[in-house]
């Protein structure tokens, strides 16, 4: 079977989809007859090219324009058993004659335009993701949560949605075994491999740690905020480092950095590649996360799998996919609140072992290996039933 792929994500620094395409294109299962992949793009694709995983790229300077008016002719071309929309939107233009499989993320545009990045983006979605979702054979959602919305929001029939949780890598499992670690030692040196990640990133131990692009729907200001309330002893005594690339909204962040009473002890990474970025879980104090909405939240689940405390939003998909192993709080909850989480879990080393042992566990529940094996069940079953 030939799959065609929306692989607008897989440039260079990818982010949550990027990471979730390219996590289910390396673990697709197998079967007596390979399946082979056509991986459209506007850009380079930063993705193995293999006998059976083309790239087909266009040079397009815009990826959303290019795909939605442009790329129909492309995907054509090469004539795919069935197209996989890893971004919810579809070609205008594509054909009927091709089967279609969406992946449904989130539905953020609903919300207005206080988390949407423009609002080119939010009427875009607005307008096409229902003709997109009633187009496609099946939704592939990446929570409970997102199903949820999806059924709310576009009265599609539940049959056609297929619930398949992302996953997370072996590699950050295991990266906290040491007994101090494991009992939270907060005084502890990290690893030589470790503590020269973090030099490399000018980060100094310990220090608490926040992971995502940069943007309003992170809620970032809140985690500044509760750390600039911390008491003079707490606050001295960590950084603050947040790690992610910029996204919209960035110049008023930076304003806002500019009169930060606490710059001094903040550290913005950039974008962090994942080596590296196992490095900071393995090493950090603790994990906060007071995002406003996610579809699955995967550095949550990121930093369970490393053992690392784990305060988390309460809203969207965070419970589901965090379960019992976070300390949750309210994103809407003033910074003060969250402040006193971040005092809690670092005055409580019983604390810090009980989330650092529960978070693998719950971890363990999310795996690429059966995201990829679902996807595949339903991307093969929809191209035989249209055949």
């Amino acid at each position: 079977m030939k799959i065609g792929v929306d692989a607008r994500c897989l440039g260079l620094l990818k982010t949550g989809v990027g990471t979730y395409v390219a996590e289910v294109l390396n673990h697709w299962p197998g079967g007596l007859l390979p399946d082979s992949f056509t991986l459209f793009s506007h850009q380079p694709i930063s993705h193995p090219r293999t006998v059976v995983m083309q790239h087909c790229v266009s040079g397009s300077r815009w990826g959303l324009p290019w795909y939605l008016f442009r790329s129909h002719r492309m995907i054509s071309s090469r004539h795919p058993s069935i197209f996989w929309a890893t971004q919810a939107l579809l070609p205008l233009q594509l054909p009927k004659a091709f089967p279609v499989v969406v992946t449904v993320h989130d539905c953020i545009h609903q919300l207005g335009l206080r988390y949407a990045p423009s609002l080119p983006y939010n009427w875009t979605h607005r307008c096409l993701l229902p003709w997109a979702v009633s187009r496609a054979a099946k939704i592939l959602v990446v929570s409970r949560f997102v199903a949820d919305e999806v059924l709310r929001h576009f009265g599609v029939p539940a049959a056609k949605i297929e619930v398949t949780p992302l996953g997370v890598r072996k590699e950050f499992f295991g990266l906290r075994e040491d007994g101090d670690l494991r009992m939270g030692n907060l005084s502890l040196e990290p690893q030589p491999a470790v503590a020269w990640v973090l030099a490399r990133h000018q980060i100094t131990a310990p220090f608490i740690l926040g992971v995502g692009t940069l943007e309003p729907r992170k809620n970032l200001k809140t985690l500044l905020e509760a750390f600039a309330l911390l008491p003079s002893q707490w606050q001295s005594r960590f950084q603050l480092v947040l790690a992610g690339k910029p996204g919209w909204g960035k110049a008023d962040l930076q304003r806002y950095l500019q009169r930060y009473p606490q710059r001094s002890h903040l550290r913005l990474t950039g974008y962090v590649p994942e080596a590296d970025l196992r490095s900071l879980y393995a090493a950090a104090a603790m994990f906060v996360f007071p995002s406003f909405y996610e579809g699955f939240g995967l550095p949550v689940v990121e930093a369970l799998a490393a053992g690392c405390p784990v305060i988390a939003s309460s809203a969207a998909s965070l419970r589901e996919v965090a379960g019992s192993a976070a300390v949750f709080l309210d994103p809407h909850s003033p910074p003060q609140e969250w402040s006193r989480a971040i005092v809690r879990v670092a005055e409580s080393a019983e604390l810090r072992h009980s989330l650092s042992n529960a978070g693998p566990a719950q971890a363990r529940s999310f795996s690429w290996e059966a995201c990829a094996g679902r996807t595949a069940e339903v991307v093969r079953s929809v191209a035989k039933e249209e055949c």
